[in-house]
């Protein structure tokens, strides 16, 4: 099926009733589809639950925890942006940063870190280094920023 755009629209992402549209190549292609709702599945579940507990161990976090990630963040997305004139894309926030090294913790540790399960305790008690962004960045989980060193407040 191929979908026409009308009002000098270059692309066009979104439901429209049951049809999905998606852009791609900065606007230059505009994909079109029958929206179907997925089987969910054990590993949906399995994703429902870590991502849940994600969610709740961030906000557990120290406010000035989560302003280092929100510093870092910001930090990175001006020094670490490409470059390059094509496609540009948008850095990632805090919390998705947050899960990123959560995500490369636990396999750095397979069969004792459980992110479906883990608390801020296990954390803090397993030496980790998600303790303090800084400590992320000494280990190689996040590229290097300025001022990178100050970021040291404890979860």
């Amino acid at each position: 099926m191929k979908a026409t755009l009308n009002y000098n629209l270059r692309g066009y992402s979104g439901k429209l009733g049951d049809v999905v549209y998606s852009s791609y190549y900065n606007y230059r292609l505009c994909h079109s589809r029958i929206f179907r709702y997925p089987t969910l599945t054990d590993t949906h579940s399995r994703m429902r639950e870590i991502n849940n507990n994600l969610n709740a161990l961030y906000m557990q976090a120290s406010e000035a925890y989560r302003q280092d990630w929100k510093t870092y963040s910001l930090r990175n997305a001006m020094e670490n942006r490409s470059r390059s004139g094509g496609i540009y894309k948008q850095m990632p926030p805090a919390k998705a940063l947050f899960v990123q090294c959560m995500w490369k913790w636990a396999k750095a540790n397979p069969g004792v870190v459980n992110l479906g399960s883990v608390t801020k305790e296990d954390i803090i008690n397993m030496d980790s280094p998600l303790r303090m962004v800084s400590s992320c960045v000494q280990c190689g989980w996040l590229k290097g920023v300025w001022g990178w060193e100050s970021l040291n407040n404890q979860m």
